[in-house]
């Protein structure tokens, strides 16, 4: 049995640039300016922290370099925090740490200009790094811009234990510091507790805000629902998505911001009714079950309609037809 060995030479230097491309990117000019000739060797062996600190460095100084000799110096004997200060100004405490967790390949300027504004700025949000075994860019990013919301940390650590995504949980971190000038942070991390879930957590959230008054009050068996202890517990007691969730989540906003409120219609054949606003003139009778989501009767909703009649601003219409309802409702 014969081997042949490969005859065509293997060119070193194509070999490390397309290294040096893929690994340093859009930094590959200046790694090639810095580290020349057998010197890239010590760019290619060095610790993913290690050279994400020095491609850090890279992207707050650009093409800015005006002595290739003194940056070489500066980059590869001075310590790794040292080079960090210089960059930003200050190296936050773990940063050369997390810089690691990035893997091998340089990041955009924002991904390291994020880095450092979380670390920098929120020990919760640090200590959620810290524990990660990896970063995501997208998540970086995220993080770096809750880093100056006003919330406490304890509602900040009581959030980090639910393990939440990082896009949904800089939502929800918004959501908190908004609510913060009113309510205190126990009532906040009850609200984080008791939900665990992002959407239940917001719907915790929202319920902690009083309803705004109903269109009309109380018409004979037709209630409204005016706080969302009472929405989630009709949910429940009539077995359908305002029990919990985004469903209840999604109610309550809408609630709060003008737009829906719901009605019990308690007669014999009991009903849960939601009505949206239209604009200006009125409202309109755009959603109406029963247990388990049960269609509801013509009697009963003719029923509705004559507990309604002598509200002008109140319009009752064939379900699931009409412009009104096609524009208000959705």
């Amino acid at each position: 049995m014969h081997h042949y060995r490969n005859t065509t030479p293997i060119d070193r230097n194509v070999s490390d640039n397309s290294m040096i491309a893929l690994v340093a990117r859009q930094h590959s000019d200046q790694v090639h300016s810095i580290w020349k000739n057998d010197r890239i060797c010590e760019y290619l062996l060095a610790s993913d922290s290690r050279r994400h600190t020095w491609h850090a460095w890279l992207a707050i100084h650009g093409t800015a370099i005006c002595d290739v000799a003194d940056t070489y110096r500066l980059l590869t004997f001075s310590k790794s925090r040292q080079i960090l200060t210089h960059a930003f100004g200050a190296s936050p405490a773990g940063m050369v740490s997390a810089l690691g967790k990035l893997g091998p390949y340089a990041r955009p300027k924002h991904v390291y200009v994020a880095l450092h504004q979380v670390l920098s700025a929120c020990r919760p949000l640090a200590d959620h790094i810290f524990q990660a075994t990896e970063i995501q860019d997208d998540d970086l990013v995220s993080l770096a811009s809750a880093s100056t919301m006003l919330v406490s940390n304890r509602v900040f650590r009581a959030l980090l234990k639910c393990k939440i995504p990082a896009p949904t949980l800089v939502e929800l971190l918004w959501v908190i510091a908004q609510l913060a000038p009113i309510h205190d942070d126990q009532h906040l991390i009850r609200a984080v507790a008791q939900g665990r879930q992002a959407a239940a957590i917001l719907a915790n959230l929202l319920g902690l805000t009083p309803f705004p008054a109903p269109p009309f009050e109380q018409l004979g068996t037709l209630v409204p629902i005016t706080t969302a202890e009472q929405l989630r517990k009709a949910g429940h007691e009539f077995d359908n998505c305002l029990r919990g969730g985004e469903e209840l989540a999604y109610a309550l906003a809408s609630i709060q911001s003008g737009h829906r409120y719901f009605y019990r219609w308690i007669g014999d054949h009991p009903t849960i009714l939601a009505f949206c606003r239209c604009g200006v003139t009125g409202w309109i009778l755009a959603e109406r079950s029963g247990p388990a989501n049960a269609s509801v009767s013509q009697v009963t909703v003719n029923q509705i309609s004559e507990a309604l009649a002598g509200l002008s601003n109140v319009f009752v219409g064939k379900e699931g037809t009409g412009l009104l309802e096609w524009v208000c409702a959705r």
